[in-house]
């Protein structure tokens, strides 16, 4: 039943924006208070669709664009786009006597935003009450998980956005069909969880044949089935969606359904029989009671079907993060860590990481490929963790079989070594109790024959050294490994690469407005964009300084802002026990020691483009051309240094800045007084860490080539 309609939320705001309400998950609405609104012509509604859909967060121009009019706009698209904006105003604005600008329908660095409370739309109503049911599920309250389920899915159509096209319409369209459809599959898991497994069988019946490919129905659909007495229907499902996967994608069913598969089969303890349970029986009683973060080889998992939260809906696991051991020992570990709630941005490099890591780049099928390696690289603060993080959330549901997780960075800034990672990994998988080798060659014998039918994700964070993981990495076609670091590794066969640079400024702002608030982003425009800037879109530093906001609340973003206009910028990017410099120091600290002072060096130049090259590193370091690129190189492959093109070099900002104060803070005498001069050459034989190498100011060099 749809009850997206203004009097179905029973809501009594008054002023302002807070009148307003939008429907999405069937035709596009809007009311201000009990008036419904006319909303123009098909691409006008199609506009405001689209920022309704980006809840709050700001949409460029020319994406805009590209999501209605796609590759061959009109030629006057960016005209008509500020036509529509400027006739949605007319409806969506008060006039505040004030002559104010725009508080609702807002433009912002080249890009328009929609700011209206999450819960004055019902996309944001669904997402909040199936929020609501997953911590419900996960605190054991399946009764008021399932109503809060009913509630979120008694706001939908028939089809969500309906009578609207374009491109970026029909993304969303999918996107959102596919949150309804998780859903669904967790109200009707809960359903069966208990006892309605006779009552929902039609229903799951419909589904299962509508999306004959989603193992999670078909598993829900079978446990209906078992626990109805219906053995042979389940076991015929089971052959059904076995055909399938084989034509399509060259696999087999999970070991979900083939575990209730085989219990069918067998009729005896391993499985369920197949009298079932009674009409009113909670599933629970009859089958196993396993969590779903539980095995990695099962008998019969009991929370069959339950999502979880954190990625593309129908992904995810649900249930409680730590595994329970079943009948034949193994377990199925679900080792990430909890994803961020604010995480926002890196649009493409998540599409892109999903698809190496899901085999979705259609190289090759699933089954047939060698496990896909996907290595992260980026600059210490980037966010490259957050990324992976999210993207291992975003795909889990691919790897049923479980998910690994370690850090490979030790609290002293050490190394963590490969068999100490093998030893937890083996004890996830096995139980505490199962003995593990003592040798590292023989515990990775074992790992990978764990792994070798297995579909499991391995997450490897802060890796230092690509020699160190390769006792890590997942043999199994059905596995895949995600790989975290400020090394580029590329000397790791067969690895995909994915390396983070700053965010842009629409990012940052993007991301500020999501940690803060947009209305305080919008209320104070310059002040955010300064901001943005002076944290270099490095996400770390915006993080930052988004908790020094959040927690000061009656502060002006312009305070904080001011504090980053003096020289001691790095030192005033730190709160609790996160700061930019000193994140900077402990991976400085991992660099080769004869890489240390080069960097140093060389991220104090600067040409009149902002970068330099090879004959500026050569002058500045008193060494051939050949080997000064050779050093920069070196130092774009740990990520100080960035390349846009061959032979120019740049370094961020604030990693600058941190090389001013190696200079000024670091031992030994200077011989230019007490202030660091632009770029600093060490006097002859200061630095033995370099060999016979000579870091003296060579002749002829000049001013100019530092700023």
């Amino acid at each position: 039943m749809f009850a997206g309609t203004y009097e179905a939320w029973g809501h009594d705001m008054t002023t302002g924006a807070k009148t307003l309400r939008f429907t999405l998950l069937g035709p596009l609405r809007a009311w201000r208070g009990p008036q419904e609104l006319e909303l123009g012509s098909r691409q006008q509604r199609t506009l405001l669709a689209l920022l309704l859909v980006r809840q709050g967060r700001p949409a460029p121009v020319d994406s805009l664009v590209a999501d209605i009019w796609g590759d061959r706009p009109p030629a006057r698209a960016v005209g008509s786009l500020r036509t529509y904006v400027s006739r949605l105003r007319k409806e969506l604005e008060i006039p505040d006597g004030a002559g104010g600008g725009p508080r609702v329908l807002v433009s912002e660095h080249g890009a328009y935003a929609l700011r209206v409370p999450a819960e004055a739309v019902d996309l944001g109503l669904f997402g909040r009450d199936v929020a609501a049911a997953d911590l419900a599920r996960a605190a054991r309250r399946p009764e008021e998980a399932r109503t809060l389920l009913r509630t979120a899915l008694a706001l939908w159509g028939d089809e969500p956005l309906a009578g609207l096209g374009g491109p970026g319409v029909e993304a969303e369209r999918s996107r959102l069909e596919g949150q309804r459809l998780a859903a669904l599959e967790t109200r009707l898991a809960l359903d069966v969880e208990l006892g309605e497994h006779i009552a929902v069988l039609g229903e799951l019946r419909a589904l299962a044949e509508r999306h004959p490919l989603r193992e999670r129905l078909s598993s829900l659909l079978m446990r209906a089935y078992v626990l109805s007495g219906q053995g042979g229907e389940a076991l015929a499902v089971h052959e059904r969606t076995r055909r399938l996967l084989a034509a399509e994608f060259g696999i087999d069913p999970g070991h979900e359904m083939a575990a209730i598969a085989e219990g069918i089969t067998s009729g005896g303890t391993a499985g369920v029989t197949g009298s079932g349970g009674a009409a009113g029986e909670p599933a629970h009683e009859v089958l196993r009671d396993a969590p779903t973060a539980g095995t990695a080889r099962i008998v019969l998992p009991a929370r069959a079907g339950l999502p979880g939260q954190g990625g593309p809906v129908g992904q995810g696991r649900g249930g409680p993060a730590g595994p329970e051991p079943v009948p034949d020992g193994l377990r199925r570990p679900a080792q990430i860590p909890r994803d961020l709630a604010d995480f926002t941005g890196r649009d493409e490099a998540l599409a892109q990481l999903t698809d190496e890591l899901t085999g979705a780049s259609g190289r090759e099928p699933a089954g047939a490929r060698p496990a896909p390696v996907v290595v992260v690289s980026g600059s210490t603060g980037v966010g490259k963790s957050a990324l992976a993080v999210h993207a291992a959330h975003r795909v889990r549901g691919h790897f049923p079989d479980g998910q690994l997780y370690a850090d490979l960075r030790a609290p002293d800034g050490g190394a963590v070594h490969p068999a100490v990672v093998l030893e937890s990994f083996l004890r996830a998988l096995r139980g505490s109790d199962r003995p593990v080798p003592e040798r590292q060659t023989d515990r990775a014998a074992l790992y990978r024959s764990e792994l070798a039918e297995a579909r499991v994700l391995v997450v490897l964070d802060n890796v230092a050294d690509p020699a160190a993981v390769d006792a890590l990495l997942p043999g199994g076609p059905g596995c895949a490994a995600l790989i975290t670091s400020t090394a580029r590794f590329s000397g790791l066969a067969g690895a995909r690469h994915t390396h983070l640079g700053a965010l842009s400024r629409a990012e940052a702002l993007s991301w500020l407005s999501t940690a803060i608030g947009a209305e305080r982003v919008a209320a104070e425009p310059e002040a955010s964009v300064e901001l943005a800037d002076r944290c270099g879109g490095l996400p770390l530093a915006l993080r930052i300084v988004a908790m020094r906001l959040a927690t000061r609340p009656s502060w002006a973003v312009a305070s904080v802002v001011a504090a980053l206009r003096g020289p001691q910028r790095l030192t005033a990017l730190g709160i609790a026990d996160l700061s930019v410099h000193e994140a900077f120091r402990r991976e400085y600290g991992r660099l080769p020691a004869a890489l240390r002072p080069v960097f140093a060096r060389v991220a104090l130049l600067r040409e009149p483009d902002g970068q330099f090259g090879p004959t500026a590193v050569a002058l500045a370091l008193g060494v051939p051309s050949g080997e000064a690129r050779a050093l920069c190189e070196e130092l774009v492959d740990r990520s100080w240094l960035e390349s846009a093109r061959p032979g120019r070099y740049h370094v961020h900002g604030l990693l600058r800045e941190f090389a001013v104060s190696v200079q000024r803070d670091g031992p030994g005498p200077r011989s230019d007084g007490e202030r660091p001069a632009a770029v600093l050459f060490a006097p002859d034989g200061a630095d033995p860490s370099l060999g016979s190498r000579s870091l003296r100011r060579p002749r002829g060099t000049g001013e100019g080539l530092a700023s």
